[in-house]
């Protein structure tokens, strides 16, 4: 059989380098799917008047032990899925493109590129069905205004969530002891401080399109009301995908490189 295009300086194939960044990005994604669906339908159901953030967050965990398999085939599974599994398998595909080149190149910026795309376009459409699936009104257009809170909040987020725990970890390495250990508690710090910043932008999209008539005092005030609740789960949030979820992929991926022989 013809040999494939090198992925690395050990001259393995392309074959099981994508392979293990598909398994790991799949496997990653599907299991911090439940506890980030439950956070986001509260924050939409929230938002839209529905319910209240708590009684609709445990109800869905509820929900989801009780009929595991009618969570699994529901669109609320599926966008999650889509969304995260999406980004680390592109974080995943430019680590592996980046390493195939000679010499190798930094993947910093290609990567935050790649996965603010992916992260982007597949978190703006989640939002949208999160939107009309857990609003209160008949379904309508999703307002621009929405769509631009929402690209701001990836935007921002995926330059500091992928970007830079690696630069942080090294410059707190001497610190904590490694610089394993400097990532690892960058990468579980930042995401959770981002919050603060993130959780009212990510909130005005959705009151955007629920309440499009609203003037600036009244969408402050929106945003002032259970801030410091909102940014609690929205924490609680970020720990699966940002925090561990990313830790598990890329350890994932090396733990299937390494059986696969990438």
């Amino acid at each position: 059989a013809p040999v494939a295009h090198s992925a690395g300086e050990k001259g393995t194939s392309w074959a099981p380098s994508l392979m293990a960044d598909v398994l790991a990005a799949g496997i990653a994604g599907a299991a911090v799917s439940p506890i980030i669906s439950a956070v986001d339908q509260a924050l939409a159901e929230n938002a839209s008047g529905k319910a209240k953030l708590f009684p609709s967050f445990f109800g869905s965990l509820r929900s989801m032990v009780a009929q595991p398999l009618k969570y699994l085939s529901s669109p609320t599974f599926y966008w999650i899925w889509v969304v995260y599994g999406g980004t680390y398998f592109a974080a995943n595909l430019v680590d592996t493109g980046c390493a195939s080149t000679s010499p190798p190149t930094d993947p910093a910026f290609p990567k935050w590129v790649a996965t603010s795309t992916v992260n982007t376009g597949t978190c703006i459409a989640k939002d949208r069905a999160f939107a009309v699936l857990f609003g209160t009104k008949a379904p309508v257009g999703v307002p621009l205004g929405s769509y631009a809170a929402w690209l701001t909040r990836d935007f921002v987020s995926m330059g500091v969530i992928f970007t830079l725990p690696p630069i942080v970890g090294k410059q707190i390495s001497s610190t904590l002891g490694s610089e394993r250990a400097g990532y690892y508690a960058a990468q579980f710090g930042l995401p959770l401080a981002l919050q603060t910043v993130t959780t009212p932008i990510h909130l005005l999209g959705y009151d955007i399109y629920n309440n499009p008539n609203n003037t600036l005092s009244q969408r402050l005030a929106f945003l002032g009301k259970d801030y410091f609740k909102n940014v609690g789960i929205r924490m609680i949030r970020m720990v699966p995908p940002w925090s561990v979820g990313t830790i598990g992929n890329k350890e994932l991926r090396g733990y299937f490189r390494e059986k696969l022989g990438a």
